[in-house]
C-alpha cells in the first residue's frame, strides 16, 4: 500500500509540473484552447488511475482497447514530456531562454511515441543455434522451438494482434512452442469476449505448446487464467515437467507469485540428468537461474523484464537483472531472456524490440 501511495503521489506531481508548464505555454491564447487544453490533459492523466480501478474489466472489446491504448500511452507521453521539459530547463542555468519550449517537447514526444508505436506492431524474429550435449534416443537430434513471452492478450494485445502472433509461430513450422509466461494480461474478460481461445486452437507445433505461468496469470486470477487455457491446446506446467519424444525433457516453474512452488532442484528431481533439460521460468532473478544451472539444467528460457519496453526504463532492468534480454551462460546452462513478443501497457517500443525467438536445438 505504501508503494502504490508513493507511485500514486509521483504521478500526480508529475502530471501537476507538465500541466503547469503547458498552461504557463498557453498564456495569452484563447480562453476556450486554454480551458479545452485542461481538460483534454486531466482527462488523460486521470484516465489511467481509472484503468487500474476497473484493471480492464466491465468493458466492450472496441471500447476497452482504445480506452486501454490510451490511458497507458499517456505514461509513456508523460515520461517523455517530462524528462523534455525538465532537459529544456539546463540552459536557463546559462542564461539561455528556449523559446516555445513546450511546443518543441510536446512535437518532439509526438514522434517518439509514433516511431515508438510502428516498431511495437512489427515485432523481430531472431534465430538461436543453441547445442546440448546430451544424447536423444533415435534417429532425429534436432528440436525447432518458437519461444515468446509476455504477449499480454487482454484489451492491449487484442484479437487482431493475436491472429497476426499465430501466423508468424505458425511460418516458422515449430515442432515445440514454449511460452514463458504472462500470455494473459490483466484479465481474461476481454479473452472470452473476443473469443481469443479460437485464435490459440489455430497454432500448429506438432510436439505441443507449453507454457508457465507468469506473475499476470495470478494478477489475472489463476484459476481463472486455468479455466481459460484449458479451451486451448497450451499445457500450463506448474511446477511439472514432461517428457518429448527422444528424452527431451521440458520443465516449467511456478511463477515467484506462488511463494511454496518448488526450488530449481526440488523441480529438476523429477527429471533425467543424462536427458536434455529444458527449463521454463518467467522471471530472470539471478539467484533463481544459478539454482537452476546448479541443478543441472541445460537450457533456461525467462521472460518479465520486457528489456525495460522503453528508454531509459531499459537501464533500470541493466540494473536489476545480469540477464535483463537476450542469450547468456550460466556455468553449463545456456539462457535466453525474451524481451516478450507483446507488452504490458503503452503500446510503444523505444530503445526496445518487441521479438520471437525461434531456436533451433541440436543433442548428441
Amino acid at each position: 500500500m505504501t508503494f502504490l501511495l508513493i507511485a500514486l503521489t509521483l504521478y500526480l506531481a508529475a502530471n501537476g509540473w507538465v500541466y503547469y508548464q503547458g498552461h504557463a505555454a498557453l498564456q495569452g491564447f484563447p480562453l476556450p484552447v486554454r480551458i479545452g487544453f485542461g481538460i483534454l490533459f486531466w482527462a488523460l492523466a486521470l484516465s489511467f488511475i481509472l484503468l487500474m480501478y476497473l484493471r480492464g474489466r466491465h468493458l466492450a472489446p472496441l471500447a476497452g482497447h482504445w480506452f486501454y491504448q490510451l490511458s497507458t500511452g499517456w505514461l509513456v507521453a508523460l515520461l517523455y514530456l517530462t524528462l523534455l521539459l525538465a532537459a529544456g530547463q539546463l540552459p536557463r542555468l546559462f542564461g539561455v531562454h528556449v523559446p516555445h519550449l513546450f511546443g518543441l517537447c510536446a512535437g518532439l514526444t509526438a514522434l517518439l511515441l509514433a516511431g515508438g508505436y510502428w516498431h511495437y506492431r512489427h515485432p523481430s524474429v531472431r534465430t538461436l543455434q543453441v547445442q546440448v550435449d546430451k544424447p536423444v534416443e533415435g534417429e532425429r537430434k534436432t528440436l525447432r522451438a518458437v519461444a515468446v513471452s509476455d504477449v499480454h492478450l487482454g484489451y492491449g494485445n487484442n484479437r487482431r494482434v493475436l491472429e497476426q502472433y499465430v501466423r508468424m509461430i505458425n511460418e516458422a513450422r515449430p515442432d515445440v512452442v514454449l511460452i514463458a509466461g504472462d500470455l494473459i494480461d490483466m484479465s481474461v474478460e476481454p479473452l472470452w469476449q473476443e473469443r481469443m481461445q479460437d485464435v490459440l486452437q489455430q497454432l500448429r507445433a506438432p510436439l505441443g505448446i507449453y507454457m508457465v505461468p507468469g506473475n499476470h496469470e495470478f494478477i489475472s486470477g489463476i484459476r481463472q487464467s486455468e479455466a481459460f487455457l484449458r479451451q486451448t491446446p497450451v499445457r500450463l506446467l506448474r511446477d511439472s515437467l514432461v517428457v518429448l519424444p527422444g528424452g527431451i525433457q521440458i520443465a516449467g516453474r511456478d511463477d515467484r507469485s506462488n511463494r511454496r512452488r518448488l526450488t530449481p532442484s526440488q523441480l529438476l528431481r523429477q527429471a533425467d540428468p543424462s536427458r536434455p533439460i529444458l527449463v521454463l521460468d518467467h522471471q530472470p532473478y539471478d539467484e533463481e537461474l544459478e539454482q537452476t544451472a546448479a541443478a543441472g539444467a541445460d537450457f533456461e528460457l525467462c521472460g518479465h523484464t520486457h528489456d525495460g519496453q522503453v528508454w531509459p526504463l531499459s537501464l533500470v532492468t541493466a540494473a536489476i537483472y545480469r540477464q535483463p534480454h537476450g542469450y547468456g551462460r550460466w556455468g553449463r546452462m545456456q539462457a535466453y531472456v525474451s524481451s516478450g513478443l507483446g507488452l504490458w501497457g503503452p503500446p510503444f517500443r523505444i530503445g526496445t524490440s518487441s521479438e520471437m525467438v525461434v531456436i533451433d536445438f541440436r543433442f548428441r
